[in-house]
């Protein structure tokens, strides 16, 4: 005969309690698992359907690649003043006027040879470059062709004008090249667009001979046939009147 005390039999009664507490909350949990998800308004929402291996990955907002570009090249104080320096020598204060000084005097003789084959030329309005093949070139609207042909001619002859002007095209860039400096950012005469290309059609040597002229008493006391400082501001207005801005 089995005897059951009081205490053993409280025991065996909480024991089945928790049981089924346990099972019905297992059964709930189960339940809810199965069960769609419901919005707000009750509709019930489908689960995601995935066709692959994994979910898709979401889409990238900003695809577009970084350019990543090399900052300026930076110059120092000193060779920003030594650019310069160099820059002054060959246009404004020594290359360029000594060249030019030089072409004058060769100018003055091939005129009186000018003079001699057809007077009067000399005074219509014409004037002369060097292009880029570092031949002398004549423009002027009021010349007929056989004139310009005599011009050129006459011009390209005196082999040391020839090479005075081809000198002072090749100074004059390396002069525009150094005050551009490593960025091309230059001032003055650097502004501009010449090139040798379009050099012929920017300066006229002669228009710079004759308007920087100093008189015949002062070059016979010695003084230069140019103007040193007129020479150097007419170059700067035929830029301004001839050449397009960078």
């Amino acid at each position: 005969m089995k005897v059951t005390t009081p205490s053993s039999g409280r025991a065996s009664a909480q024991l089945d309690v928790q049981n089924k507490v346990s099972t019905s909350t297992n059964l709930k949990v189960a339940k809810q698992a199965d069960t769609p998800t419901a919005n707000n308004d009750g509709r019930t929402l489908a689960k995601d359907v995935y066709h692959g291996a994994q979910a898709p990955s979401p889409a990238l907002v900003y695809e577009r690649p970084l350019a990543i570009t090399a900052s300026d090249e930076q110059e120092t104080p000193e060779q920003y003043s030594e650019r310069m320096d160099a820059a002054t020598g060959l246009l404004f204060a020594v290359a360029i006027p000594k060249i030019a000084e030089d072409m004058s005097a060769e100018f003055a003789k091939v005129k009186q040879e000018i003079d001699q084959l057809a007077p009067g030329l000399n005074d219509k309005a014409w004037g002369f470059s060097v292009n880029e093949a570092g031949a002398l070139v004549v423009s002027g609207d009021d010349l007929t062709d056989s004139e310009k042909q005599l011009l050129e001619h006459k011009l390209n002859e005196s082999q040391e004008l020839v090479a005075l002007a081809q000198t002072f095209q090749d100074t004059m860039m390396e002069g525009v090249e150094l005050l551009n400096g490593p960025n091309e950012r230059g001032d003055y005469w650097a502004k501009y667009d010449i090139n040798r290309s379009n050099f012929a059609d920017i300066i006229d040597f002669k228009a710079l001979i004759e308007q920087s002229s100093q008189d015949n008493e002062q070059v016979r006391l010695g003084e230069a046939r140019l103007n040193q400082f007129t020479l150097v501001d007419n170059i700067g207005e035929q830029l301004q009147c001839n050449a397009r801005q960078r």
